[in-house]
Formats: structure tokens, C-alpha cells, sequence
């Protein structure tokens, strides 16, 4: 996305902060170090607003010294609210490693992913999966990893139900191609989903026990195992 300068730039920047977080902003295709003002440093960063509000940023980077490796429901919030692309280098030990990015208009391919809380995690694909197939742009909804175990009950059916889509009965009602299953998986609500494609197969993105876990990859699977965990099945009106 930007060039190898930049990014050992950043590099070098968050392990001369380590064990705080370092903070910049990519300016005219250069990383420009920041001072991190918030009143804790170890576990969260603060730019000069004025800096922030800039009309020449073209990006964010700052560090998570020791991880997580995915974005924080304010990281999320942050990039949203400024519209460019937004980069977290994580930094084990103080030792840098490569930042990931999201907020960008690259969509990733649908199959194969890696798991990656916030930007591809299973609402993710479903929202990838519409805006490529269906040409219907979701919204993406700031959240905090393991939201379901923190009083956030039905963050999932409400985002469903903000986006336009309504409630099916498999039973009564043949599964179409582009319908969307919820699902709780060892949780006392629901906290995953995905896609149903025809033929009795899903698509949907496998999530880990921590924020990130490569080895989790989003997969057509058969639908016929998942039935048990599914407790929803919704439809986009316009689909």
C-alpha cells in the first residue's frame, strides 16, 4: 500500500516506543512519527486533533506493544470517522512486525482469508460477499473482540435488522443463494455467520480463540453440520 520506507519507518518507530504505543500519520507518502498524548500510552494512543483533521492524511499507523494483532472497537471507530486507511504494527517484545491494514477498498478474496477480528471475521465475509455479488454496500459496525461475552446480546441481530433484512423460515421457506445464517457457537448469544450459496453449502469465516489466528481461513463447507448452532435465517429484501 505504501512504500518499504514508510513502512520500516513505522517499524522503527513503534520499537523506539515499545512498551508504549507509537502513533503516526502518513503525510505526502511519508510516515511522520507522532507524539502519543493519551494518559495511557501502554494500552492506547491520542493525536493532536488538529494533526488528525488534516486534509493531506493519507493514513494512520500506530503499534499494540504485545498485540492484539486486530483492531479495538475505538481503533475501528477512529478509521471510520476519518475515512483513509488505518495500520496496526504489532510489536512482540519490542520487535516489529509487519502492520496490517483495513478501512482500504481492497476486498480480499472470499475463500482462504485468514481470521482477523474486525477486519476479516465472519461479519466481514458476509459483507465482502454482498458488495461483490449482490452490489449491495452493508455497513461495517465498530466491536470490540469477544463482544459477545461482554453484555452485547444481540449486536448481530441488530445489525441485520438495521440493514434491511428480515427473518425466514427454513422450514417453510426454500434457502436461496445470498441468505444469511446466525449462529451461536459456545456462546449465550449469537456471534457468528455467513452465507448460504446453494447446492447445501455455506460460506462463512472461521473465527479462533484469540483476535488473530491465520490458520483460521474462511471455507465452503456443507451446511448440514453447522444446522445445529444455527438459530436465525435472514433475507436482504433487495437480494
Amino acid at each position: 500500500m505504501f512504500s518499504a520506507f514508510v513502512i520500516e519507518t513505522a517499524k522503527q518507530h513503534a520499537e523506539a516506543c515499545y512498551p508504549q504505543e507509537s502513533c503516526g500519520l502518513v503525510i505526502g507518502g511519508h510516515y511522520v512519527p507522532q507524539k502519543n498524548l493519551s494518559p495511557t500510552p501502554e494500552r492506547a494512543f491520542k493525536i493532536k486533533r488538529s494533526a488528525m483533521a488534516a486534509s493531506d492524511v493519507q493514513a494512520v499507523i500506530h503499534s499494540h506493544p504485545n498485540g492484539p494483532a486486530c483492531p479495538s472497537e475505538a481503533d475501528m471507530r477512529g478509521q471510520q470517522s476519518m475515512g483513509v486507511p488505518w495500520g496496526i504494527i504489532v510489536s512482540e517484545g519490542g520487535v516489529a512486525l509487519e502492520p496490517f491494514w483495513w478501512g482500504t477498498d481492497e476486498i480480499p478474496p472470499l475463500l482462504g482469508r485468514p481470521f482477523r477480528h474486525g477486519v476479516t471475521d465472519c461479519y466481514s465475509i458476509i459483507r465482502d460477499y454482498y458488495r461483490l455479488e449482490k452490489s449491495i454496500v452493508l455497513k461495517d459496525y465498530p466491536r470490540q473482540w469477544e463482544w459477545w461475552l461482554d453484555g452485547q446480546a444481540d449486536m448481530y441481530a441488530q445489525y441485520f435488522g438495521d440493514e434491511n433484512f428480515f427473518v425466514i423460515n427454513p422450514d417453510e421457506d426454500e434457502l436461496q443463494p445470498g441468505d444469511v445464517f446466525l449462529a451461536q457457537v459456545k456462546s449465550p448469544v449469537i456471534n457468528h455467520g455467513g452465507v448460504y450459496m446453494g447446492g447445501g453449502i455455506i460460506l462463512h469465516q472461521l473465527g479462533g480463540p484469540q483476535g488473530y489466528d491465520p490458520s483460521r481461513l474462511s471455507c465452503r463447507v456443507p451446511l448440514y453440520p453447522w444446522r445445529k448452532y444455527i438459530t436465525l435465517w435472514l433475507r436482504h429484501k433487495h437480494a
